[in-house]
């Protein structure tokens, strides 16, 4: 294992230092209330830092993208999207022609879309760095992705310098100008704004994500367990198992809490937040799947997606991130997306129906 030091705000990389999301794994640096946990013999107390803030919020507008699988913000007006893109030659798949899917950017206001990523491959998942000058997206081949990133001043590419497939759907910006990846080999990476990458994990095996948090990284180890291990940014740390069962962490934008999709039965999973080493803090949701998840920027909240087979709510739901009381922002819809604007006071949520994708982008009071 690498030696590497990690901050919540700013990271330096140099040598074999390693300078936490979404989310995929979203970083930031948002103050936020935070609850300290007390372990006496016959209890755990939790302590709230602060009076916790008002939890409900109401919807005053959904605006609807029609073919348009949503990614992300680029600002409160302004979102990325995938769609097939007809301006390429199409591609041979299973002895069929089929259009690539390429990135492109809609204007809320204006109700305009213009390309954004043109490519004869398969573009998706796309994340913007905190100082929203570029964006962190993958070029997919089936179940595997290749990781780029976008200089959104000049329209340029790079690609990450590694042959290895990444993970499909993680990818976290740890600071202005370096992106944090697990490959299915079992590697975590940091890669910097020329696409040059370090290794600074190699847990080794199938790793199921990757994220950084407050004073180390955390990794999901494949196989039937799915363990969760934390690995602090201390000279000879050792990995720490501190979950089973896992299928998604999330860190808060200070990195101090992390949200956690845990599956508890055949058919049940269960969102927590738990603390960063893996006491519970608040279960938030249980459902037959819970996908999507997301902190709001300032942390104070998380947007969630839930389907249930057992006449339970589906749909999308914002939670308060200390008291768990939740609201239901997009009924009867399940997003595989859920990402919030800058300001928090939008949440775009993308939904796949009548065989194909509609982006929804909810406006929040």
């Amino acid at each position: 294992m690498n030696k590497f030091k990690l901050t919540a705000g700013a990271a330096a990389l140099c040598c074999t230092a390693m300078l936490a999301s979404a989310c995929t794994f979203g970083g930031g640096t948002g103050e936020q209330p935070e609850r300290e946990t007390i372990q006496k013999p016959d209890k755990t107390i939790t302590v709230i830092n602060e009076t916790p803030p008002a939890a409900s919020v109401t919807v005053s507008n959904i605006a609807t993208v029609e073919d348009a699988r949503g990614m992300n913000f680029l600002d409160d007006e302004r979102i990325v999207f995938s769609r097939k893109n007809t301006g390429v030659p199409p591609q041979p798949v299973e002895g069929e022609e089929v259009y690539p899917n390429n990135l492109y950017v809609y204007d809320l206001a204006g109700k305009t879309s213009e390309l954004l990523v043109e490519d004869q491959q398969n573009l998706g998942f796309s994340v913007l760095s905190p100082d929203g000058k570029h964006l962190f997206y993958k070029m997919t081949e089936e179940a595997t992705a290749f990781g780029r990133i976008l200089d959104l001043a000049t329209m340029k590419s790079v690609n990450l310098d590694i042959e290895e497939p990444i993970d499909l759907n993680g990818g976290q910006w740890i600071d202005d100008s370096h992106v944090l990846v697990s490959t299915l080999f079992g590697k975590v990476v940091v890669a910097d704004l020329s696409g040059k990458t370090e290794t600074v994990l190699e847990p080794g095996g199938v790793l199921l994500g990757a994220a950084a948090g407050d004073g180390g990284i955390y990794y999901i180890q494949g196989g039937d367990n799915r363990e969760l291990y934390f690995v602090a940014d201390e000279e000879g740390a050792q990995p720490e198992k501190i979950a089973e069962g896992v299928e998604w962490i999330i860190p808060s934008p200070d990195r101090k809490q992390l949200a956690m999709v845990k599956v508890t039965s055949e058919t049940e999973r269960t969102l927590s937040v738990i603390d960063r080493k893996g006491q519970k803090l608040l279960d938030i949701e249980k459902g037959t799947q819970i996908f999507g998840t997301s902190w709001s920027p300032d942390g104070t909240k998380l947007a969630y997606s839930l389907t249930s087979e057992t006449g339970g709510d589906n749909g999308v739901f914002v939670a308060d991130s200390l008291t768990g009381e939740k609201t239901g922002v997009l009924v009867g819809q399940a997003s595989d997306t859920v990402a919030w604007s800058p300001s928090g006071k939008k949440l775009l949520a993308s939904v796949f129906e009548n065989d194909r994708f509609v982006t929804s982008v909810i406006t929040l009071q």
